[in-house]
């Protein structure tokens, strides 16, 4: 019974207390004070939804202009001051950046190659991949230079009389081409990335490196190739003066293997095209295969391949014997029948006759004869004629037993006033024919 009415005591209190605090709920409700209401001005940013789209893009970085976000207020300027944060924004376009326009740049005085270096750092390119893409546009623009002084001055060589360009000339357009490149590299990257980078000062220092397989080999390989031509010199010289200084003459064979040593390191740089080309302009035997040739005058092709038939025959003769000089005459005649059978080969069969022909010594002879009396190139074939009929008249005289000695004498006098008169009428009939 107690219980029950101390369960209905707490009830009570419970309610009394509920209704307490909504009466402070009213009154707290109708007694709260005023909010004064504050208005302040703030700057418009206003910005380029281009320019904010392009920044946010990632792409190849080819842009054509930088633009800028600029803080713009509504409010009088002598109220609020504005700064301007000159960030380079990219553009891009379908437009490709390479050499071509670092030499546009050059040629227009533009600085469109400039922008796009600006703008492949504005979009976040890291600077050594900025500084590897101006190296390698910079190098191929001046491979191309290279290459085009390199074909200008190359030299004929298919013939004897081959026109060698002065070494010293292409020497300082090396200099100035590498002078020109480094100026390139401090107008995109600095300074300090001249300092740092490698140059190519070796340009044909040792060797012109010409025609458009030499001339296009890039700069590294360039430079090693004139690294070895220029320890081939400092060998050979080495070796020919110390045989002088000991009183000994320089041993042909020695000379050769200097030659295959030079070609053995060429070998490791050079590919199979360009190996040939090095050999044809400046090997020995391009040299003497040239003084061979000196009245046959080949084309350009024709020279290439008999040198090719005949280069590594003659080599290795070189390297195992020193020279045709120290055969017997049954290799000596081995070796040119071998020789003569390769170059048959590789010849049109009338040129082949004209080879043959411009290598018979009376031949040669027939050609100074006209030279000497003036006479035109048509004449050359006649008095050719007369001199390779007097000659059989000249041995079957020298062979004649039945002769004495005086005999021989004035019947070889009789026959060389002969051929001088033969030859006056040959010289003045095609005189008259011009």
């Amino acid at each position: 019974m107690r219980d029950k009415q101390l369960l209905r005591l707490f009830l009570g209190l419970n309610v009394a207390l509920a209704g307490c605090f909504v009466v402070y709920l009213f009154l707290s409700s109708n007694h709260q004070p005023d909010v004064v209401p504050t208005a302040f001005t703030t700057p418009v940013l206003a910005t380029n939804s281009a320019a904010q789209s392009a920044a946010r893009a990632e792409g190849n970085g080819v842009t054509n202009f930088l633009t800028n976000a600029v803080a713009v207020s509504p409010v009088p300027t002598d109220e609020l001051v504005v700064t301007n944060v000159a960030e380079p924004k990219a553009v891009f376009t379908q437009r490709k950046f390479g050499w071509e326009q670092i030499q546009s740049d050059d040629l227009t005085k533009t600085n469109e190659y400039l922008t796009y270096l600006q703008s492949l750092r504005a979009v976040g390119c890291p600077e050594e991949k900025v500084r590897y893409i101006v190296l390698t546009d910079i190098n191929q623009l001046f491979a191309k230079k290279r290459l085009k002084e390199a074909v200008t001055y190359d030299m004929k060589w298919w013939r004897s009389e081959m026109e060698m360009s002065v070494t010293g000339v292409l020497q300082e357009k090396g200099r100035s081409l590498e002078e020109e490149r480094r100026l390139l590299i401090e107008r995109y990257l600095g300074a300090d990335a001249v300092e740092a980078e490698k140059g190519e000062g070796m340009l044909w220092s040792s060797v012109q490196l010409t025609g458009p397989v030499l001339g296009n080999l890039p700069a590294e390989t360039h430079n090693a190739v004139q690294e070895i031509c220029a320890r081939s010199l400092e060998r050979s010289s080495g070796i020919q003066w110390a045989r002088f200084g000991g009183g000994q003459s320089v041993n042909a064979v020695d000379l050769a293997r200097l030659r295959e040593r030079t070609r053995s390191d060429l070998r490791r740089v050079l590919n199979t095209e360009g190996m040939e080309e090095f050999l044809l302009r400046y090997s020995q035997n391009s040299r003497q295969l040239r003084d061979e040739l000196r009245s046959f005058e080949p084309t350009p092709e024709e020279f290439r391949k008999m040198f090719r038939v005949t280069d590594q025959m003659d080599h290795q003769l070189q390297l195992e014997y020193g020279g045709l000089e120290t055969l017997s005459p049954q290799q000596r005649e081995r070796h040119l029948a071998q020789r003569e059978s390769a170059i048959k080969e590789v010849l049109d069969p009338k040129r082949y006759q004209d080879y043959l022909l411009h290598r018979d010594p009376l031949y040669g002879m027939a050609k100074l004869t006209a030279t000497q009396f003036g006479a035109p190139a048509r004449s050359i074939m006649a008095i050719y004629q007369v001199k390779k009929t007097n000659e059989i008249h000249r041995q079957m005289i020298l062979n004649d037993t039945t002769l004495a000695p005086q005999q021989k004498s004035e019947a070889l006098s009789a026959l060389q006033r002969e051929e001088t008169q033969k030859i006056q009428q040959v010289v003045t009939e095609s005189k008259k024919r011009e």
